[in-house]
């Protein structure tokens, strides 16, 4: 049996509508969040909606007529959902390839195969792009001229991505480990990992290896996981920008507390300090010569008050 006969591309198209409404509303309420953050206010629009019209109220009362709706990738709106999905890939890839120049202390070096592989990534995409619109008829995601396209537009992301994470990661867990002596209510905490994986992105990471196995495998779940990861795309990096602010405004109130007391703050980041044992030494020393001669003007002053005559 085909997977077109196990999982009919309507059907996936129909799941991955369900699915990306369910991550989509997820997205909805931490792209407030950001906006409350970010003080900064953006539409966002779909045409998922507008093709789920088209393909299962307008073509959904002749035979086969929303499947060959969403197989007929020469459409103006599956075109530009490819193209918008494209381009949010690429803009994903550049946010990440730029935190890793700013974590890494604005090193040119550091980013340069990074660099390298988006412009790789854009090129492959856009190929793509160009490929589907050309398209006549009916014609699979899965041919054979849109393949080596596709393929290496969703490896050499995963790549930038895999690449850019690895370095965050490394570069963050190096320096928690530098500062962790100084930072004793945080030793040992296990929410060093879970910073260390939502500021590296690996969450996306992960998603894009989902859609690259679903499309090598040959399966119509790569529509459901191309829907989902395109809000994730906006869910993953809104955490990061609600993580970085929310951050800082809990180091500035902690900052300020731990400053009437013990703690110190350096950096915008608050570190409790250990107590540090002293030993301190006192060191006398006695002038005999000053004592005695002290002695003596004592014992004169004795004498005179009672009267007598002392001879030393």
């Amino acid at each position: 049996m085909s997977d077109e006969a196990r999982f009919p591309i309507a059907r996936a198209e129909l799941i991955a509508l369900f699915t990306e409404s369910l991550v989509f509303g997820a997205f909805t309420v931490l792209y407030a969040i950001a906006i409350w953050i970010l003080l900064y206010r953006e539409k966002k629009r779909t045409l998922d909606v507008d093709r789920a019209i088209q393909g299962f109220v307008v073509n959904g009362g002749t035979p086969d007529g929303t499947s060959n709706f969403y197989a007929t990738l020469s459409n103006p709106t599956e075109v530009a959902k490819n193209v918008i999905y494209i381009t949010m890939t690429l803009v994903g890839d550049a946010f990440v390839t730029y935190r890793l120049f700013v974590v890494w202390n604005h090193s040119w070096l550091i980013i340069v195969l990074p660099i390298l592989l988006l412009l790789a990534t854009a090129v492959a995409g856009y190929g793509a792009c160009v490929e589907i619109g050309m398209v006549k008829g009916i014609g699979a995601i899965f041919a054979e001229n849109l393949q080596p396209w596709i393929r290496a537009f969703f490896s050499l992301s995963l790549t930038t991505n895999l690449l850019a994470t690895s370095l965050i990661a490394a570069r963050i867990i190096w320096m928690n480990r530098r500062v962790k002596t100084y930072r004793a209510a945080a030793a040992g905490s296990h929410w060093e990992v879970v910073e260390t994986l939502v500021q590296s992105a690996a969450v996306y990471s992960a998603a894009l290896a989902s859609l690259l196995g679903t499309y090598l495998a040959g399966s119509n779940a790569q529509y459901v996981c191309l829907d989902i990861l395109q809000p994730l795309i906006g869910v993953v990096f809104t955490l990061i920008i609600i993580r970085v602010g929310l951050g800082y405004t809990m180091a500035e109130v902690s900052g300020k507390q731990t400053s009437e007391f013990h703690g110190q703050t350096i950096g915008g980041t608050d570190y409790n300090l250990r107590p540090v044992a002293i030993n301190v030494s006192v060191s006398r020393t006695h002038d005999r010569q000053s004592l005695e001669m002290y002695d003596r003007k004592g014992n004169a002053m004795n004498d005179v008050e009672s009267g007598t005559s002392r001879t030393d």
